[in-house]
């Protein structure tokens, strides 16, 4: 960071001064202290209308939004200047690292410790609640059952299910109602509205005398039902069971959800029933019924159970509010633990304990943190502070100043190497302006490069002609050529010569001068690469060689012949057939012993016939090994698909295509090769 000469390093830049009246803000909140001032006056000896009542809220909210401006700007103004120094960004990291972690694992705790316990303390409530429609509608199934068997007893057998359960179940009501009697248009039901049998006090409705049609039609039901009092819908339940029997009766029992049996359900799960909120869609929320606010964390729950409206049997969604304590449901929980002396049942006071011990050794490894944080940024700000002033030196170009830290760790070793890098500024200074012209070296190279290629491809009557060379650097390795051999003669070379830059460019030279002088004495291909290879051998270093294609396209006799030297293959196209021309032979330029009559032993030379439409491709691997960001290969069998598809064309737009398909294929990964291509098609000689 810039400092001014009558500033010293280590104070942090003055902010520039705030222009209060200037800024909008602070307009808007000179402007509105004074609205608001005159209208508290007026307020406070006159009635303000109703219009002037209005205007005073949103000047207060003007207020306060300018003042929230200001204090935001204010504290962005601050903030650079507090921050300034590397130790309190230091220690306000460590309040980070340290502390928010902690927090932020202390609100999940929480949030996940609610969660859990209202569904404990829903689940508590469910168990209790199903065991009792479960109770009852084993009940009623019993008696269904003795019923079926001897119908002129059911009076006294719901009398002895009653008796028998008295002590259980003190409210425990039931009935037995005939099954409606359907015409036979099936349009009605009725009943006699008269029960057959009745035990139990029914306290709580009129015992009934006949089902509703939907029960009659479904035949059974189990579960909680809505109590209804001379119409009015009340905030109480009652379990209701009923279930048919095989000769025409239906066996109803009631267990209405009163004070004992709530009391009995707190004691068995230890949940009390605060409320209850019937609604009659099955998709409605529960009216409110929830933990609430914070006063009734942990200690508020919920439970939504389905029910059925008795008279037209649509669903009901009962919401139940539940007081459950977590202390109370802790306990509850690991009761039968502590009473068979495990070592789990541990009792909620004991589990506070334990919590309140971690939360003190929390805080004590927080603030020996924060203490041993705060010591380690004195000494790290401190060679923070050398090294400041050190590149301040060196960016006034004073390069021999030295900056001193004893301390023996990295940031001393860090010292050191910017004492280093300052020795070493004036050498890098030589080094960039060396590489400035080895770079114009380079584009120099490159033009001398671009002149070895042909300008434009030869004009042959029957022959479209089609050239390509990019180079993946300054100066590429790839070369081709044109030799015009006859009327109806011409020889084409695609070599690639090994490596990059200068050296590549050089050889590149030299066996452009070969091919000129050789090209034009020797017709066979197979001929003149030997005796490129003999010349050559002895002029290339020992990691260089030469891979090259060479064909000799005679248009009069039709006819291709080629021959190979380790390059990749020739692709040719004729009709709707695709070919890989790929003649023996090896590299070219190896000194190794014997590598120049083994190259003539391996070295074959192919002829094939030229037909009208054929297309002669010649190629580098800089096609076919194109790569995308993955590292697929765009590949042989990609390029001869794009030649066929695209035979129709002429030799310029089948390299379109070609280049086409291959920069789309690659997108934007970095060229790694060069990439150089000739194409050939072979036309009609007579409309050329």
């Amino acid at each position: 960071m810039p400092v001014s000469a009558s500033s010293p390093p280590d104070a942090p830049p003055p902010p520039a001064p705030l222009k209060f009246l200037d800024s909008l803000p602070g307009r808007l909140f000179i402007l509105s202290s004074a609205l608001l001032l005159v209208i508290l006056v007026v307020q406070s000896f006159v009635q303000l209308p109703t219009f002037v009542e209005v205007f005073r809220k949103v000047v207060s909210a003007a207020f306060i939004l300018s003042g929230i401006w200001l204090t935001g700007i204010f504290v962005r103004r601050q903030w650079g200047r507090f921050m300034w120094r590397v130790r309190r960004k230091l220690v306000l990291s460590y309040l980070f690292v340290g502390l928010v972690p902690v927090v932020l694992v202390g609100v999940f705790v929480a949030a996940a410790s609610l969660v859990l316990y209202i569904n404990v303390a829903a689940f508590l409530f469910s168990q209790g609640f199903n065991g009792l429609q479960d109770d009852v509608r084993q009940i009623v199934e019993t008696s269904a059952n003795e019923i079926s068997r001897n119908p002129a007893g059911a009076q006294a057998g719901l009398d002895r299910k009653i008796a028998n359960l008295k002590t259980q179940y003190p409210a425990l009501s039931m009935a037995v109602v005939r099954l409606p009697i359907e015409p036979g248009n099936g349009t009605e039901v009725r009943g006699d509205n008269r029960p057959v049998a009745v035990a139990g006090p029914w306290r709580h409705l009129t015992p009934p005398g006949s089902v509703p049609a939907w029960l009659a039609a479904s035949g059974s039901f189990s579960g909680p039902v809505q109590l209804t009092q001379a119409g009015q819908v009340a905030d109480r339940l009652l379990i209701r069971a009923a279930i048919p029997t095989t000769n025409g009766f239906v066996v109803i029992g009631d267990l209405p959800m009163d004070a004992e049996i709530l009391a009995r359900l707190q004691a068995e799960t230890a949940t009390r029933v605060d409320d209850i909120v019937v609604t009659s869609s099955p998709s409605a929320d529960s009216g409110g019924i929830g933990p609430g606010g914070f006063d009734r964390l942990f200690r508020r729950s919920a439970a939504i159970v389905k029910g059925a409206d008795w008279a037209t049997g649509k669903t009901l969604t009962i919401g139940i509010e539940l007081y459950a304590p977590a202390r109370q449901l802790f306990d509850h929980i690991v009761a039968p633990q502590a009473e068979a002396g495990s070592a789990t049942g541990v009792t909620s006071e004991q589990f506070l304990r334990l919590l309140g011990v971690a939360g003190i050794l929390l805080l004590i490894v927080q603030g020996s943190a924060l203490f041993f944080g705060a010591l380690l940024g004195r000494q790290i700000t401190s060679a923070v502070h050398e090294l400041f002033v050190g590149t301040e030196r060196i960016r006034h170009g004073d390069f021999s100043h030295r900056v001193v830290i004893t301390s023996r760790d990295q940031l001393g070793e860090l010292g050191e190497s910017h004492n280093r890098m300052s020795a070493s500024v004036v050498h890098l200074l030589h080094v960039q302006r060396e590489k400035q012209r080895l770079d114009e070296e380079l584009r120099i190279a490159r033009d001398i490069q671009k002149s070895l290629l042909p300008v434009e491809p030869p004009k042959l009557a029957g022959l479209g002609i089609a050239d390509l060379c990019e180079p993946a650097r300054e100066v590429g390795g790839d070369y081709y050529d044109f030799f015009i051999l006859g009327p109806k003669l011409l020889g084409v070379l695609v070599a690639d010569v090994s490596g990059k830059g200068t050296s590549a460019a050089l050889y590149m030279a030299e066996l452009k001068g070969l091919m000129l002088a050789l090209s034009h004495t020797e017709r066979s291909p197979r001929k003149l690469l030997i005796d490129v290879n003999r010349r050559l051998a002895g002029h290339l270093d020992n990691r260089s060689f030469i891979t090259m294609a060479y064909a000799v396209l005679d248009l009069e006799a039709g006819t291709l012949t080629c021959a190979r030297a380790g390059h990749t293959p020739l692709l040719m196209i004729s009709g709707k057939d695709s070919h890989v021309i790929a003649p023996d032979g090896m590299v070219v330029g190896l000194r190794l012993p014997g590598a120049s009559e083994r190259f003539e032993e391996l070295l074959a030379e192919d002829t094939r016939p030229l037909l009208p439409g054929d297309v002669v491709v010649l190629y580098t691997d800089g096609i076919t090994e194109a790569m995308d960001k993955t590292g697929e290969l765009f590949g042989e069998a990609a390029l001869a698909r794009v030649l066929s598809a695209n035979r129709h064309l002429d030799a310029a737009g089948i390299r379109e295509r070609v280049l086409r398909e291959v920069r789309s294929f690659v997108g934007d990964a970095e060229p790694h090769d060069d990439m150089t291509m000739v194409i050939l098609k072979v036309g009609d000689p007579d409309t050329a």
